[in-house]
């Protein structure tokens, strides 16, 4: 049985204006009942109020229904484009696998899981090359160093596929130290490359807590546990020994720089001082092959070959919910205009 909202008004004002022979009854019975006029005022009132949820209930299910439209539209280009990708893997392909933000546990680089690209670009049978598209100012040097071991060791077994970085903004500390295992590095004039060197900073509160009649309290097992403890002084043991942990974190450094550059680097008494350079100073003592943009690289190095990205994948589903956000977003502007 259908309804439109023209039928209900037809019906309420039937219902409210009447026959004649109805107006004159009411006309009669309005002199002898006055709650009869009120009675039909709040009739007509219903009436309209009941018009205004059917309407509401009508735009209510049509938005749903868009919103489903737009949800299966976005699922079906989701899946048509990870087939895409599928398809575009049967190609020769280079690797581009970003490595922006700093180096550690939780943070944007983390070696298990560029690790874990490394293997899956290499699981491919059509893979030419890989670029790094590099942009650290650096981090933790046990995930640089596993990283680096993992580049290493992909360039041995894999001799004939090379591993290229391009440098961003910097590759400074950490993001040097990953970098110097490439077969080449490439940069911007103006990026900032090196910082070959190890920092531990921190302070030393104790004067202040005696000034402001303080009095610290630490217990300890073993002499140099709160050797960092900054609301206590350092002794003198406590300094030598990190700053004998610091060096060896440094050599260690420095090594993996020598064995990744080797005869290309040119060894001043700045380069392993923790000072950075910039692209163009990095070529005249070897921390760099050349200036060069990814777009270079790709076109110089990879002409033939489909650029594919590998990074680390959120959820499936908060993937999803992302893309469908963006599409709605999209949908919507582009359906808004502002005058």
């Amino acid at each position: 049985m259908s309804w439109t909202e023209d039928e209900d008004r037809e019906q309420s004002l039937k219902k409210a204006d009447g026959s004649p022979e109805q107006n004159k009854e009411k006309t009669e019975s309005s002199d002898t009942d006055p709650n009869k006029e009120i009675w039909s005022l709040l009739e007509k009132t219903l009436n309209d109020n009941l018009i205004e949820k059917r309407r509401a209930r009508r735009w209510k299910i049509f938005f749903r229904f868009t919103t489903l439209a737009i949800f299966i539209a976005v699922m079906a280009s989701w899946v048509v484009k990870s087939n895409l990708q599928d398809v575009t893997l049967e190609e020769d392909i280079v690797a581009m696998i970003p490595m922006r933000g700093v180096i550690g546990t939780d943070n944007e680089i983390e070696s298990s899981e560029f690790v874990s690209l490394l293997d899956a670009a290499y699981s491919n049978s059509r893979l030419k090359g890989v670029i790094i598209e590099m942009n650290s100012p650096g981090g933790s040097p046990v995930h640089s160093g596993i990283i680096y071991d993992a580049i290493r060791l992909k360039e041995k077994n894999y001799p004939n596929i090379p591993i290229l970085v391009v440098v961003e903004d910097m590759a400074a500390s950490g993001g040097y130290y990953i970098a110097s295992a490439a077969n080449e590095i490439y940069a911007d004039k103006a990026s900032l490359v090196g910082s070959i060197g190890v920092i531990s900073s921190g302070f030393d509160a104790s004067n202040l807590l005696e000034k402001i009649g303080v009095e610290r309290r630490t217990f300890t097992a073993g002499r140099n546990k709160a050797f960092l403890d900054p609301f206590s002084p350092m002794t003198e043991e406590a300094k030598t020994k990190w700053q004998a942990v610091l060096d060896e974190t440094h050599q260690q450094f420095i090594n993996a720089v020598k064995d990744g550059r080797g005869d290309r680097l040119v060894i001043t008494d700045d380069v392993f001082s923790g000072m950075v350079f910039t692209g163009s100073q990095a070529i005249k003592i070897g921390l760099i092959d050349g200036l060069a943009s990814v777009t270079d690289v790709l076109n110089t190095r990879f002409p033939d070959a489909e650029p594919v990205i590998f990074e680390p994948k959120q959820d499936t589903w908060k993937e999803l919910a992302k893309e469908f956000g963006v599409e709605l977003a999209t949908r919507v502007i582009s359906t808004t205009n502002i005058q």
